[in-house]
């Protein structure tokens, strides 16, 4: 982030993060971000039921 020369206040994206918005891609294709089933430990949200249960499942 870099300030405005004229205005001290407002602030500015410098950068484009390539690597965090190919991951936001992959996470919304998978289904992590806007699935139907979701997680009931972390609340990550997944397309199958069957995979909601097993995210943050332990198993001996």
């Amino acid at each position: 982030m870099k300030r405005e020369a004229h205005e001290s206040t407002i602030l500015e994206k410098s950068k484009n993060y390539v690597k965090f918005h190919r991951l936001l891609r992959k996470a919304e294709e998978d289904g992590r971000l806007d699935g139907k089933y979701r997680c009931p430990v972390c609340g990550m949200r997944y397309l199958s039921a069957p995979e909601a249960d097993a995210c943050c499942r332990i198993d001996d």
